[in-house]
């Protein structure tokens, strides 16, 4: 299975392209994307199995693939299946995922430069309080007041640092995805002086540490993909403003 669990999926673009086929043969075809995606290769099983794999008959499946290939959607070559518009996609998302792994690693080296300790996320980025105008009759009262923390933002949006912080902790991309939608909710719906935080970053590191989200350990020595996640959220943030 590929390590990145999704694509670049344009509904507007698949439908213009697969106007013209019948539903069946769109069911086929989306299957097999799907199957080249997660393999990131052509699919060389039987075709017994690639037909059982997209619900039809061998013959209904063989008829698909002759009017995708006629199509050029697919191509066929020692009884392989694959698809060049996949193959560009697979590229792109390799080349993506280098980048910010390689981007990643630099600025984990740079923060635990500057932090000297292994836990080098305490990162401040929200709700810090303003400081009390200087009142020389009133200094006493001022430096006895406590400070105040805020509600989080209505159009709060999970930031880069918080997301590299959750990667590095080796959560998944998906996880982290909903875990910071969850965190929304719950904190948007809360009301009175329960609902404030002074710290907030601090609050979504417990959050993470008290939910069930899965964690994933790989055996390598690099850091974690952590650039690659906070982009693939910031993505979804354009697509969903943009709508």
């Amino acid at each position: 299975m590929s390590e990145s669990p999704f694509v670049n999926f344009y509904t507007s673009d698949f439908l213009a392209g697969t106007s013209g086929l019948t539903a069946s043969v769109k069911g086929v075809y989306i299957t097999i994307l799907c199957l080249m995606y997660e393999s990131e290769a052509p699919l060389t099983q039987s075709w017994e199995t690639l037909a059982r794999r997209c619900g039809c008959t061998l013959p209904a499946f063989k008829k698909a693939v002759e009017t995708l290939t006629d199509d050029d959607k697919i191509t066929v070559s020692g009884g392989a299946i694959w698809s060049e518009k996949c193959e560009k996609h697979i590229t792109l998302r390799r080349e993506r995922q280098n980048s910010a792994r390689a981007a990643a690693k630099t600025r984990w080296e740079k923060t635990k430069e500057k932090q000297g300790e292994v836990d080098a996320d305490a990162i401040r980025t929200q709700c810090q309080p303003k400081p009390e105008p200087y009142n020389k009759e009133e200094d006493t009262k001022v430096s006895s007041k406590k400070k105040r923390g805020c509600r989080l933002p209505d159009d709060w949006s999970l930031p880069r640092e918080w997301g590299d912080w959750a990667l590095s902790q080796q959560y998944p991309e998906t996880a982290i995805r909903i875990e910071a939608e969850k965190f929304a909710d719950f904190w948007h719906s809360k009301s009175g002086a329960g609902a404030t935080k002074l710290d907030w970053f601090a609050t979504w590191r417990n959050w993470m540490r008290n939910s069930k989200a899965p964690r994933v350990f790989g055996g390598g020595s690099d850091p974690p993909g952590i650039g690659a996640g906070t982009a693939a959220l910031e993505r979804r943030r354009q697509r969903r403003e943009e709508s």
